[in-house]
């Protein structure tokens, strides 16, 4: 079962988390026949639900963590509801699309997708997606990678360092071809700092360490970034994994 990493951060989690752009769920939306229910699994608080009721009537959005669903965003037609990965509090072939965001690294996968074969309603997809390592510009990349790997290297709990394109994860459905979305922001330097807070990797280092992780960097990141409040473009690539239930499964 999956364990709550992200409960003592979710204050921040909704207000420095980038949003991803509508055309990843334009785009999902095209491939299901049906558009009334969704399961957005380790929603957070609600990145991938809000935006996909401009396309489905339901979502049903669910989380381990309490503090995440706390600090959800509301919508009157996203449902959250605490739950884990691999027990979903939906009924069997309700859902047309399965969504789950930045987080299915964390789950028992094998009774994460049972769950998935379970509740998919006929010609419904899966859909997992992850977003890599920012890019700003090479200045500000290169101390990034170095808060990442080095400073924050060894307070990551789970796949962070070796795979951000879930290229290695255990995908058993009928995958469809990858698809490329980039997700941008524009931010001065200290919003950047504040994403990076929201890092499970940056609290548990702070409660090791009782010293922000970010100001232990504080003179590189100024360097790099020049004058503060300058708001500069800051880039993910999503890597996507998805498809439909196997037939003879």
């Amino acid at each position: 079962m999956q364990k709550d990493h992200f409960t003592a951060v979710s204050n921040n989690y909704r207000k420095y988390r980038p949003a991803y752009p509508k055309e990843l769920f334009q785009y999902l939306s095209s491939l299901t026949p049906g558009h009334q229910r969704v399961w957005d699994c380790g929603t957070g608080s609600g990145q991938t639900a809000v935006p996909l009721t401009e396309f489905y009537d339901e979502v049903i959005a669910t989380d381990l963590s309490k503090g995440q669903l706390e600090n959800a965003q509301a919508h009157e037609r996203v449902v959250y509801k605490l739950s884990a990965a691999e027990k979903a509090p939906l009924e069997d072939q309700s859902v047309d699309l399965v969504t789950s965001s930045q987080a299915a690294h964390w789950f028992v996968l094998e009774e994460f997708y049972s769950e998935v074969r379970r509740v998919l309603r006929p010609g419904g997809v899966i859909a997992l997606w992850c977003y890599g390592l920012l890019s700003v510009n090479e200045s500000v990349d290169r101390v990034v990678k170095q808060l990442h790997d080095d400073l924050l290297g060894p307070f990551w709990p789970k796949r962070t360092i070796e795979d951000h394109t879930y290229g290695s994860l255990w995908f058993p459905f009928e995958e469809l071809p990858r698809s490329a979305f980039t997700m941008r922001a524009h931010w001065t330097l200290e919003q950047l700092k504040n994403y990076f807070r929201t890092w499970s990797a940056a609290h548990k280092y702070y409660e090791q360490h009782q010293v922000d992780p970010l100001e232990v960097l504080t003179e590189p990141f100024l360097k790099a970034w020049g004058n503060p409040e300058e708001v500069k473009e800051v880039t993910w690539p999503i890597y996507m994994r998805h498809g439909r239930v196997l037939t003879d499964k």
